[in-house]
């Protein structure tokens, strides 16, 4: 029996099977982990500088679940756009006055806030997007 061929492929297969195991436990390793205990000092609690919406909420429509709000800001070299339409979404992270996660039910109308689009949002002047972070302001 003539097993030259195994011998010749085998160390290809192992090479293989290899690279498979290493690529796949790259992908699943998450980045920039630390053994340091979770803090909510990790997280920004106050509003970014530079955000995709910054202004006050002209309206708010509640529809099964998620909340959709009209914010008109001014023109603003920290702000994408000057007005916008969000979708808020029960995942969307809502941080209030005091730094504190909040629900979507304490937002009415009146408030001014800031907030980051998933994706920047789509538009020019007006922007369409969904709520990926909200801060709620003070009063200006």
């Amino acid at each position: 029996m003539n097993h030259s061929h195994l011998y010749i492929r085998l160390p290809f297969l192992f090479l293989l099977v290899l690279t498979l195991l290493t690529s796949c436990q790259r992908a699943q390793t998450p980045t920039k982990t630390t053994n340091a205990p979770a803090t909510e000092e990790a997280e920004p609690t106050l509003p970014l500088r530079r955000v995709d919406v910054r202004g006050t909420v002209i309206r708010k429509v509640y529809d099964q679940g998620q909340v959709t709000l009209e914010v008109e800001g001014t023109n603003s070299q920290y702000a994408r756009f000057t007005r916008a339409f969000v979708l808020v979404t029960p995942i969307t992270q809502i941080i209030g006055l005091d730094g504190k996660t909040i629900s979507m039910n304490e937002l009415y109308e009146g408030q001014n806030v800031a907030i980051l689009l998933r994706g920047g949002g789509q538009g020019n002047m007006v922007g369409v997007g969904v709520a990926r972070k909200l801060w709620l302001e003070e009063r200006y």
